[in-house]
């Protein structure tokens, strides 16, 4: 028999792998029917997962591609699987009560429930923009951010959406934002592209970008006290503190000499091309009660790192690639004896950093996998949730965590509703 050639080879070979996809498939497929129209198994994807919020310590949410939605009301024990209503990827969400809860999609949905997450609205569409956080300080007023420097803001439950814009950025491309944080009804920080941090304090009318000598990409933010901490690519984490005087007068400062460098530049171009150099006239921002000053934190990983959530005694658990440790914050003011030799003057406090990392599971593969969202209860419990479906829960008093389920083939979910009809 004539051997066959090359291609012929490569052709029955691409039959017989095409030939078994469609038997495995078909198998799958035939057994996956049989079971549902017994009513006690339902196939769930192995999705990556991004977004965890937890109301409470027994009511929490986690989400993430192809509008996966899934919440549990008894701790964790149980879900709920349920469709959001749009295709997208589920990036983050904010609830504000056991009821009423926002979601973000990175096709630019804005989502909304008011019974606990069992139905949701479409309350915006930005077609085209990828929307990547969203944060309510209340059932009034939030604030969602995604790329190209987009800011949309509400005040009356989302109802109506207002886009706002970043005062004092001197880039020459508009920012992907990708984390936001709303403080209170009027005060809210962002985080994004090229180490952006802007705040404002007058419910967005005024968006101000705090300097950072760091250019590292953030991708979450967290309130922390009166400020915030933020983390992002190459193992970035940021501390964001409400500025002293001291602190402002060195930023300014920094700013003047920025200015005085691009000055001199300008007039050596003219004198170069033998024009006379005319000053640009740069417009001083507007003056605010409330300032931030940027402090890199030494995470000591080149990790990227994907979400920050505060804990009950004021410290922050970061997670991302083979990555989840605690940040802990203190800060000591100093006393010095002024210039007369009797008084003393307290100097601007020194945050000073505690990195410690949490314990896996024996048996949980940390070096190989990721957690791209987290958050942490009232009682201390950690959620979070990432690679293939996986959902992990830890504990912040023995500083351990390890995989809960995985939503792909956990007896523990049960559908609610699907793309395909409710259950």
């Amino acid at each position: 028999m004539e051997l066959l050639n090359f291609k012929q080879r490569q052709g029955m070979r691409f039959f017989c792998i095409l030939a078994l996809m469609f038997l495995v498939s078909g198998v799958a497929i035939a057994a996956q029917d049989v079971e549902n129209k017994e009513g006690d198994f339902h196939r769930f994807w192995p999705d990556n997962l991004y977004a965890v919020e937890f109301v409470n310590d027994k009511i929490g949410y986690v989400a993430g591609y192809s509008g996966s939605l899934f919440k549990t009301e008894d701790g964790g024990e149980t879900w709920g699987a349920i469709y959001i209503g749009v295709n997208e990827l589920i990036r983050h969400m904010s609830f504000v009560d056991v009821d009423n809860g926002w979601a973000v999609g990175h096709r630019g949905s804005i989502l909304h429930t008011a019974d606990g997450g069992l139905t949701w609205d479409v309350q915006k569409q930005d077609k085209g923009n990828y929307l990547r956080d969203i944060s309510f300080a209340d059932l009034n007023n939030g604030w969602a951010v995604g790329h190209d420097a987009i800011v949309w803001h509400t005040s009356d439950g989302g109802k109506n959406w207002q886009k706002q814009s970043l005062t004092g950025f001197t880039g020459r491309d508009l920012p992907r934002l990708h984390g936001v944080v709303a403080k209170d009804a009027n005060s809210a920080i962002l985080v994004g592209e090229f180490g952006m941090i802007a705040h404002t304090e007058n419910k967005g009318e005024l968006w101000l970008v705090s300097y950072n000598s760091g250019k590292g990409t953030l991708l979450s933010v967290v309130s922390h006290g009166d400020g915030a901490v933020a983390a992002g690519l190459d193992g970035g984490v940021t501390y964001i503190a409400v500025a002293t005087d001291e602190q402002m007068a060195e930023v300014k400062a920094i700013e003047q000499e920025r200015l005085a460098k691009i000055e001199k530049r300008a007039r050596k171009k003219a004198a170069r091309k033998k024009r006379e150099y005319v000053p640009v006239v740069v417009e001083p921002l507007p003056e605010t009660d409330v300032n931030y000053y940027v402090t890199t934190v030494e995470t000591g990983i080149k990790n990227h790192l994907y979400d920050v959530s505060s804990t009950p005694a004021g410290d922050v658990i970061v997670v991302g690639a083979s990555a989840m440790f605690k940040v802990s914050i203190s800060e000591a003011a100093t006393s010095q004896i002024d210039a007369t030799g009797t008084d003393d003057v307290v100097a601007a406090a020194k945050p000073e950093f505690t990195i410690t990392n949490l314990t896996p599971a024996e048996n949980f593969p940390l070096p190989y996998t990721w957690m791209g969202g987290v958050d942490v209860t009232e009682s201390g419990t950690i959620w979070a949730a990432g690679l293939r479906g996986m959902i992990v829960s830890g504990n912040i008093n023995d500083m351990s965590f390890g995989q809960k389920l995985n939503i792909a083939g956990s007896e523990a979910v049960k559908l609610i509703s699907s793309r395909w009809g409710e259950k």
